[in-house]
Parts: structure tokens; C-alpha cells; sequence
């Protein structure tokens, strides 16, 4: 009896199902055929199931990992920090896109705008295409924070909850400044001009709950830079580059800059 339970805790640990939470940035049927692929080609390595579930909201996201019922997740650097802060997780690889493993955040405004610099945001209404995220919130924030200003100097600040609703509240005239992703405009340059650039910081980090058993932890990490062409062209990416501090060293005080507008909070 004793070896016919330890043999069927044995199978049921090896059925085990591993989440992978992929919160949402833009079109979530390219994200979940992207990170489908990943997760298939992750299953047959590792040899347990790896299932992908799109999240849009952070704190569901957020949620799942406390509920335990996630074990790894794709986000931003913010997202990275709180998971981080709260859940023991860890960066295990930066995805690389289009040659890029970075990121920026911009400022922008109306092409026909008298907003052409950073000072000139003073007294306008600003919105975001995140309440929380790197891009599209956090150093648009950044920039703002760096030149003095702060939700005092400005009549208004608020997030549209997407980049294409930030930047649609510009164009429409219901804001004078968004605060997007760079990325985000490349289909509204004929529109918007960019005003302000954030430096650099990563995009699209691979994470993993420091809960889940090491030799799987190990397993994984090994069969993410260990991925092949095919895979990667599936996945459309260009490969993976292990994390290095200096990447998140710009952003290590964030939350000091999200203190200086709590009207976001």
C-alpha cells in the first residue's frame, strides 16, 4: 500500500500543471498565439504541462500569484518589482524584439501643438496609457519628475488604461499630453510628435516563483536559452538575455517617483 501511494503522489506531482500568466499590453490574440508556442516548447522540455492565461488586469495578476495559481508571468519591470517584493519571484530572461531587449517611454503631443518640450507640459492635461506599468506610466512619470513637475503644475492627470486610449484622448483633444509606450505611436506619427524620451530599461521579462521546486526552476531557465530557431521564429522573437542589474538600476526607485503624484494611486 505504502508504495502504491508513494507511486501515485509520484504521477500526481508529475501532472502537476505550471500557469503562465501573460498580462496583456496590446492585441491579446498575437500575445496568446507568442507565448503558446513558448509554452508548448517549454512543456516538451521540461516534461510538465505549461498552460498560458492572458490577464489584463495587474491586479488579477497580482492575485493569482499571492493565490499561488500562477508560477510564471511575462510583464514589465513594475510588474517584475511587486512580483518580486511580494511573491518571490525572479527574473529569469528579458525577451529580445526586433533587436531590442530595451524600452522607452515618451511624452507626446499633437502634431499642431504649441507643446513642444517638457517644460511646456506645466498647467496641461496629462494621460497615460497605464496606471502602473514602465512604459506608459512610471517614466513618463520619471520625465515629468525630473524637470520639476509634479501633478501640482499640471490640471489634470489620469490614465486611459491603454496606450491606444491615451493616444486617441490626444488626438481628440481631451488631453494635451500622453504618456505611451514609443513603440505605441509607429501607427499615429502622422498625428502626434514626440516631446520628451525616457533612457532605457527592459521589456517583455520572463519570471519565475522561487516557489516552485529548484530542479524544475533550474530546468526552465536552462530551456529558455536553449530555445531553437523554429521556436523562436514561431514566438517571433529574436531570443533571450539574462537579466543584469544595471538594466533596472534606472528604475530601482520608482515607487518615489508614483509618490509624487498620488492622484494615480
Amino acid at each position: 500500500m505504502l508504495i502504491l501511494l508513494l507511486l501515485f503522489v509520484s504521477v500526481s506531482f508529475a501532472q502537476e500543471k505550471l500557469i503562465f500568466a501573460v498580462l496583456s499590453y496590446g492585441d491579446p490574440i498575437k500575445e496568446y498565439k507568442r507565448y503558446s508556442v513558448f509554452a508548448r516548447y517549454l512543456s516538451e522540455k521540461i516534461k510538465k504541462d505549461v498552460d498560458v492565461v492572458i490577464v489584463e488586469d495587474i491586479e488579477k495578476l497580482f492575485q493569482m500569484f499571492k493565490k499561488k495559481e500562477a508560477h510564471m508571468a511575462v510583464g514589465c519591470s513594475v510588474v517584475y518589482f511587486e512580483l518580486k517584493r511580494q511573491y518571490n519571484v525572479e527574473a529569469v530572461a528579458v525577451m529580445k524584439i526586433n533587436g531590442k531587449a530595451v524600452e522607452n517611454g515618451v511624452l507626446i503631443a499633437r502634431k499642431d501643438s504649441p507643446i513642444n518640450s517638457i517644460e511646456d507640459v506645466k498647467g496641461k492635461r496629462i494621460t497615460l496609457g497605464s496606471p502602473i506599468c514602465m512604459s506608459n506610466c512610471v517614466m513618463p512619470l520619471y520625465m515629468l519628475a525630473n524637470a520639476g513637475i509634479t501633478q501640482h503644475d499640471v490640471i489634470n492627470i489620469w490614465s486611459s488604461g491603454t496606450d491606444k486610449g491615451a493616444i486617441l484622448a490626444l488626438i481628440s483633444s481631451i488631453a494635451d499630453v500622453a504618456g505611451v509606450k514609443e513603440e505605441s505611436i509607429k501607427d499615429y506619427q502622422q498625428y502626434v510628435k514626440v516631446i520628451a524620451k525616457s533612457p532605457s530599461f527592459p521589456r517583455h521579462i520572463i519570471m519565475v516563483s522561487k516557489n516552485i521546486d529548484k530542479k524544475v526552476y533550474k530546468e526552465i531557465e536552462y530551456a529558455i536559452f536553449s530555445a531553437d530557431e523554429n521556436t523562436l521564429k514561431q514566438m517571433e522573437v529574436d531570443g533571450f538575455v539574462k537579466p543584469q542589474p544595471k538594466m533596472f538600476e534606472i528604475i530601482k526607485n520608482y515607487r518615489k517617483v508614483l509618490e509624487l503624484f498620488p492622484v494615480l494611486k
